[in-house]
């Protein structure tokens, strides 16, 4: 479909239209031929740069992500920050060129019609995007007990259907999965009726994998892959020698001392400002919890951090006071009825996690990082999920991609996949990538996770 093609271009065209569509408008409706052009050359002059500046915003809030489970609501609250931003960069441009000409009247009645039609946009996107969705039939390759775990858990692929896998010598009966060999891949996939190969990566397939691959490439296949814990840890190498040999570098020690004091600086920049903006948040989210239940206000956990070193992290309380009397320590469920009320409201918009920027502000935690978790989990997960250990080579995050990317039904080992992918690719960039991603998804009514 054109669309699905074209999407990110179509959209882009769209907000542009609707941009400059609106600025001209309400310039019309507001002044007719009356249109001074101390007022109207304010915007003529630098139109090009407005919706240049709109576009980007959009592009960096990732408004231009296809977002198929998005409603109008949820795009209209997305764009909030971008209207936002745009509005603050809008003025201090026209304070700076001293183009004081631009009707305020206008900029508002602007910005409010934009917000409004642009949503609009976004969400009949969601909704093609919806309606239009094929799904996706993987033929699957892998070691029988990576099937067998697969299968246990097919209900996770969203609409992706596994049709079938390739036959390989002492591979068994698999139930509802079907076995196909004996042909070329292409064949084998037609048979299937599959649109792409899914790999489920051992080190014991390697060389069965490498001809498979060549033959994939030949035959534009797609080749999706779920990686073993040890190609998250070297996926991304950069090439070196020693001596003639050339080598692959996987780590290169401990990050550079600019990449480490421009993190901090972010964590310190961006937490002592938030704990001022929100402090009004914080002190209606202190009151309520207090006020519909009863029980401290805030709940303080052992987590083990950096290192494997234990801290004390901070949070508003959003259970009942015993939740954990009869089970002990039990990881929260969706829909969890240990929840209050008002608590399930703090955790759709994350509030409740606002306190740990003490922990940020003090260097314990980071505002991205892997989710710290309770020393009873750890000792857990150290002995069922092999180099758990590793996700202890980062600091602690209030968010991370396991929390943008995953769900409350996220294994520990795929969650730990999320860590080492952020951990291999960490950067102030990826940093500030995963915190706007986390806003979006916060004002997407998509944060309890």
């Amino acid at each position: 479909m054109i669309w699905r093609r074209w999407r990110a271009l179509l959209l882009a065209l769209g907000d542009a239209v609707i941009l400059n569509g609106v600025f001209l408008a309400v310039f019309l409706l507001r002044y007719g031929s009356e249109l001074s052009p101390i007022n109207f050359n304010p915007y003529a002059n630098y139109f090009w740069l407005y919706t240049i500046l709109y576009l980007l915003l959009l592009a960096l809030f990732g408004a231009f992500e296809p977002e198929p489970q998005f409603s109008w609501l949820d795009q209209l609250l997305v764009l909030v920050p971008v209207i936002g931003a745009f509005f603050v960069l809008q003025l201090v441009f026209l304070f700076v060129t001293r183009e004081f000409g631009f009707p305020r009247l206008v900029l508002t009645e602007s910005y409010l019609l934009i917000w409004g039609l642009s949503s609009v946009l976004h969400a009949v996107d969601s909704h093609v995007l919806r309606r239009t969705e094929p799904p996706r039939r993987l033929l699957v390759i892998g070691e029988e007990q990576d099937l067998l775990a697969l299968m246990a858990q097919k209900e996770k692929l969203g609409r992706a259907q596994v049709v079938g896998a390739v036959g390989r010598s002492g591979l068994q009966a698999i139930p509802d999965l079907p076995v196909y060999g004996g042909a070329p891949l292409l064949q084998l996939l037609k048979e299937a009726g599959a649109g792409e190969l899914l790999i489920l990566s051992s080190p014991r397939l390697a060389s069965e994998l490498m001809n498979l691959l060549v033959e994939a490439k030949q035959s534009g296949i797609a080749v999706s892959m779920i990686p073993s814990l040890y190609d998250m840890l070297t996926a991304a190498v950069s090439f070196g020698r020693t001596g003639d040999l050339p080598t692959v570098v996987v780590w290169r020690g401990q990050n550079r001392w600019i990449e480490r004091w421009a993190k901090r600086s972010l964590d310190l920049a961006a937490s002592s400002l938030l704990l001022a903006l929100l402090s009004p948040v914080l002190l209606l989210a202190a009151a309520g919890v207090l006020l519909t239940s009863r029980g401290p206000l805030l709940l303080r956990q052992e987590r083990v951090g950096l290192a494997g070193k234990t801290f004390t992290v901070t949070k508003f309380r959003t259970m009942r006071q015993d939740a954990e009397r009869e089970s002990g320590p039990v990881f929260a469920r969706q829909n969890d009825p240990r929840v209050t009320p008002y608590g399930r409201i703090l955790r759709l918009l994350r509030i409740d996690e606002l306190p740990q920027l003490w922990q940020v502000l003090r260097g314990e935690m980071s505002l991205v990082g892997p989710r710290p978790e309770r020393p009873v989990f750890v000792e857990q997960f150290l002995q069922e999920v092999p180099g758990y250990g590793l996700r202890f080579l980062a600091k602690p995050g209030m968010t991370g991609m396991a929390q943008i990317y995953g769900s409350y039904e996220t294994t520990p080992e795929n969650k730990l996949r999320y860590d080492l992918a952020y951990i291999r690719g960490q950067s102030l960039r990826t940093d500030l990538r995963l915190l706007f991603l986390t806003f979006k998804l916060m004002l997407g009514r998509k944060g309890a996770r």
